[in-house]
């Protein structure tokens, strides 16, 4: 809609300025956006930005500009979009027309679960990078915001029209490994690891970190035996190699677990082992790479306030700063990718600041077509999420603990409901997914179950509840949408209207999302839309409605609304069921 109101208004720019519209509108910018209440549903400035730029004004201010411009725009609006066009204090109103909303309505009921898909990334290779699990480490609640804003954003991109791909990026390399190797050697039992590789090598690791504290010398072992990995050594690899085959199919069942989609690359930073030696040569052949005064070779950022960034320390060992430089060259080579994203935690926020800036120095354009999407820091009431603390929760526990929640809520609400167990997994995953993602992915937030299974509020829980009301409703008229044109348009109540121009607004919403990486946006759409809904329920009878028009066309909006929360839902990764 944005567009089509851009293209309005440089045709009547152009058609009151003959001379000079097409040059000012090709090498201007004026805004469309969705204004305060009671100024229609969209409002530019284009008057007000373009009446500068005449050399020749065709109108004496920007007030009389944006009179002009209305009424030309009302000429071209050929199929009524808009039931209003009007100038205000220089700022140009439109009101969606009715009709052009119950046309949008059926459009919704046609499209269906494509409803609100587009080719807006049409060719466009978008990398998102989540969910870095560590191997021989089980993923616990810190690793959750990676994983549902990842997964979010990649259902949002691909439905956008984009080639979304995913990749892991998981960590299988560096110093922590030739820790875990000497860990494993020396306090290992091969049986009882086999039992439950990821736990036990996990617990070796801690065993061995904690000794290190109070014996520093045993962390020369360690990078000793990562050494050894990557010279080569046959029985450190196949050791390694054995953690991670263990790991990854550990870290699939998580996946399936928080009903993530199947990720298409789990490219650990070892993928980057043999490609880190070119990207090497490239940053030396460029003036770029310094050698330190124990050996160790950085790039200097001092000047820019990044201080150095380490490549290969004094022992010879390759920083993740170096892989994480080939991962960029290697995704650029092999996708040619428009936009490469790592959606991970803010504390990383200085390595992505100097690896953007090195890239660039470099000759790539690292500063425009890679963003970090940087997460703010989920607690628990008790305080921040702490090994050490002991407040650390498996997801596999935290997913648990919310399934006999969830299982217990519909116990008293809904005893006689079918499949409760199913229902209780897809309460308990919406609202764990739903009440992280509902957060701006930048802020901090306190995790608790009281507000995240709450069947009130913007939640999870509430929003299917929502989509399943709906169905109880359409259960309870026993009849289908007619097809569009059947029966007259009725006139329309203010909350009907109200509902309409909600669901005309999910394809902006899911535009801004892409634009910005916020799924937060989508969250509070949905439930705004929920809202308007309600409000509707109470003044606007459906299946006790006596008008057969007018009860056709409030079984065709709720209909339109459900699919619309259940698209919305899905996006976000979330089941929309049709019975609570």
């Amino acid at each position: 809609m944005k567009q089509y109101i851009s293209e309005l208004l440089s045709q009547a720019v152009e058609e009151i300025s003959p001379n000079e519209g097409a040059q000012i509108i090709a090498t201007s910018t004026f805004d469309v956006s969705a204004p305060k209440p009671g100024f229609g549903d969209y409002a530019s400035n284009a008057a007000m930005v373009l009446f500068k730029q005449f050399e020749k004004a065709p109108a004496s201010n920007p007030p009389a500009l944006a009179a002009m411009l209305a009424e030309v725009c009302k000429k071209h609006d050929h199929q009524q979009t808009f039931s209003s066009i009007e100038s205000a204090a220089g700022f140009i109103n439109f009101t969606l027309s009715p009709e052009f909303l119950d046309r949008k309505l059926y459009e919704v009921i046609e499209q269906g679960d494509a409803y609100g898909s587009s080719n807006f990334g049409e060719n466009q290779t978008v990398i998102i990078e989540y969910f870095q699990n560590n191997i021989a480490k089980p993923p616990h609640v810190g690793h959750l915001r990676s994983a549902v804003v990842g997964d979010a954003l990649m259902r949002i991109f691909r439905f956008a029209g984009f080639k979304a791909i995913s990749d892991t990026h998981v960590g299988d390399w560096g110093t922590q490994f030739g820790i875990l190797l000497y860990a494993y050697k020396t306090m290992g039992d091969k049986t009882l690891v086999e039992k439950d590789p990821v736990v036990e090598l996990n617990k070796l690791y801690v065993a061995m970190s904690a000794k290190i504290e109070t014996e520093p010398a045993l962390r020369d072992n360690g990078k000793a035996e990562f050494k050894k990995l990557e010279q080569g050594n046959a029985e450190n690899r196949a050791l390694w190699q054995w953690f991670i085959e263990v790991s990854l199919a550990d870290f699939e069942r998580y996946r399936i677990l928080l009903g993530l989609l199947p990720f298409d690359l789990n490219l650990g930073e070892s993928f980057y082992e043999d490609k880190m030696a070119a990207v090497l040569a490239e940053l030396t052949s460029k003036d770029l790479v310094q050698t330190g005064e124990t050996g160790e070779l950085y790039v200097d950022l001092e000047e820019q306030g990044l201080g150095r960034c380490i490549l290969v320390k004094s022992d010879g060992a390759t920083t993740y700063h170096l892989r994480d430089f080939a991962t960029y060259k290697y995704r650029k080579d092999e996708f040619n990718f428009y936009r490469n994203t790592y959606v991970v935690d803010n504390r990383q926020s200085h390595h992505f600041a100097q690896l953007f800036r090195i890239m660039e120095m470099a000759g790539y354009p690292a500063e425009t077509d890679s963003v970090h999407i940087d997460l703010g820091f989920m607690s628990l009431p008790e305080g921040p999420i702490s090994t050490r603390k002991g407040t650390i929760i498996s997801l596999e526990n935290l997913v648990a603990e919310a399934e006999k929640r969830s299982l217990a809520i519909i116990e008293q609400k809904n005893p006689e409901l079918p499949n409760k167990q199913v229902i209780a997994s897809q309460v308990a995953r919406a609202a764990i997914k739903y009440f992280d993602l509902s957060h701006n992915r930048r802020t901090e937030f306190v995790f608790t179950w009281d507000k995240a299974l709450s069947f009130e509020g913007n939640t999870g829980p509430y929003l299917q509840y929502a989509h399943a009301r709906i169905y109880g409703i359409l259960r309870k008229v026993g009849t289908t949408v007619k097809e569009h044109g059947s029966t007259e348009m009725v006139a329309l109540q203010a909350q009907e209207l109200a509902v309409l121009r909600k669901l005309n607004a999910f394809p902006e919403i899911l535009e801004r999302v892409t634009e910005e990486y916020l799924p937060n946006y989508l969250c509070q759409y949905l439930f705004e839309l929920s809202q308007t809904l309600n409000t509707f329920y109470e003044a606007c009878p459906v299946s006790q409605e006596p008008d057969e028009q007018i009860k056709q066309q409030r079984i065709a909006l709720v209909t339109a609304t459900a699919q619309i929360i259940k698209n919305g839902l899905r996006l976000l990764g979330i089941d929309a069921p049709e019975e609570m």
